[in-house]
């Protein structure tokens, strides 16, 4: 399930189109067969996938394989020839990589972008299907085509994958996949309207730009610092990312999730009480009050939250001299122009840092770090009651960056080798 199906192939479609990747007709049973030994052998479908073959196929098309009919074999699989159609190609393929067999399957096994430095092959077009940290683009708008998303709400993405160490989405579905499916882009809620999602994203977020398509650069950075939050929570409980945190519903006048407990679910409780109504961002604490039975208040719940992805922020720092510039090395991959246009805009955006900086700050001040370093403040780690944590995150990144070479980040954008 999720990428898996991918395996089959895909038509380009010209009003959603997926940019030439995909193209690889093997049909249900084709699909299949890949989808259940990609299982079996324990391979990542995602980047094999989203990451992976499409770069492998950009680097036929730029004409850096000479002759895409060859390939290493070795082991039981032989030579067989590198055609995205056939299912031959796709099983030795697989097995090449499970077994790292040859050049090729050795090297694949490292993953897509590992490859390409080992390799030395398409190292400019790899970048453009992995957004950081070597992790295929995931509802970034940019990298990966399975996730149609559009700006400005991949704004928020980029806040997301800038300060993770992998990719973040995993726990991190709620603001991205939400809004997209949710909203009138999407087809969940086929009768809600932009002024619904306003609504929501006034009262979830606290801003009404939240949840518009008009917004641009506008309360970006409280959403991503809600839904890094939700993403411990979820990780931690754990809670289902696609169901959590429970913002949207088809059941209600104003698409807003809720559920009302000790009632009769027309507002009358047991005994003549009223029933109580718990908003859906507030289900996580319920079920972690219900089943541990830890009398923390909603607000200490989420303190917990921020004390973990601090805490974890302040290890990255002082084993591995994590700051800013790092974090800003994932912003290349939003640089150039977004997969679809919104179709509230009617044409393509790309990234630019002068309006993205002061989103940045802002999200960094929500976390609590400093603005120019990106470390916890010495401040945010006493409020949270951490206060020993700063003198040793600060001798050990400058330990870090004594003995660590510098990020050299994704490089620069390049165009799309597809379709």
């Amino acid at each position: 399930m999720c990428v898996g199906t991918i395996l089959r192939g895909f038509p380009d479609r010209p009003e959603r189109g997926n940019g030439g990747v995909f193209d690889w007709k093997l049909g249900i049973r084709g699909g299949m067969e890949a989808n259940s030994l990609c299982n079996r052998y324990g391979i990542n479908q995602w980047d094999l996938i989203l990451g992976m073959v499409p770069w492998l196929e950009a680097c036929q098309n730029a004409g850096l394989i000479p002759d895409p009919l060859k390939v290493l074999g070795g082991g039981t699989t032989g030579t067989v020839a590198m055609n995205w159609q056939s299912s031959e190609w796709w099983a030795a393929l697989l097995h090449a990589i499970a077994y790292r067999e040859g050049v090729l399957g050795d090297a694949l096994a490292e993953g897509g972008w590992r490859a390409a430095q080992l390799l030395g092959l398409g190292e400019d077009l790899v970048r453009r299907y992995y957004t950081n940290w070597g992790y295929a683009g995931h509802w970034d708008g940019h990298g990966s085509w399975s996730n149609y998303i559009v700006y400005p709400f991949w704004l928020v993405s980029a806040l997301q994958w800038a300060t993770d160490v992998r990719d973040p989405i995993p726990s991190g579905h709620g603001y991205v996949q939400e809004v997209m499916g949710n909203g009138p882009f999407g087809r969940r809620n086929p009768d809600i309207t932009w002024d619904d999602m306003r609504a929501i994203g006034a009262r979830v977020y606290g801003d009404p730009l939240a949840l518009d398509p008009h917004s641009g650069y506008q309360a970006k950075a409280y959403p991503a610092f809600f839904h890094t939050k939700r993403s411990v929570m979820k990780d931690c409980l754990p809670a289902d990312d696609f169901r959590f945190p429970c913002i949207y519903s088809k059941n209600s006048e104003d698409y807003f999730c809720r559920i009302r407990v000790g009632g009769d679910g027309n507002g009358s409780g047991t005994n003549g009480g009223a029933a109580e109504e718990i908003p859906g961002t507030s289900i996580e604490y319920h079920l972690f009050k219900a089943g541990t039975g830890v009398d923390w208040s909603e607000v200490e719940f989420e303190r917990a939250a921020e004390r973990v992805y601090t805490l974890e922020r302040a290890l990255h720092v002082r084993h591995w001299g994590r700051d800013r510039a790092m974090d800003e090395t994932t912003l290349a991959a939003f640089e150039y122009l977004e997969n679809w246009p919104s179709p509230a805009l009617g044409e393509r955006q790309a990234l630019d840092r002068e309006q993205f900086g002061p989103v940045m700050d802002e999200y960094y001040g929500h976390l609590g770090w400093d603005l120019e370093t990106g470390w916890p403040t010495k401040e945010r780690l006493a409020e949270l009651g951490m206060p020993e944590v700063y003198e040793p995150m600060v001798k050990g990144a400058q330990r870090a960056k004594e003995s660590l070479p510098a990020p050299t980040g994704m490089g620069e954008p390049v165009p799309l080798i597809h379709g």
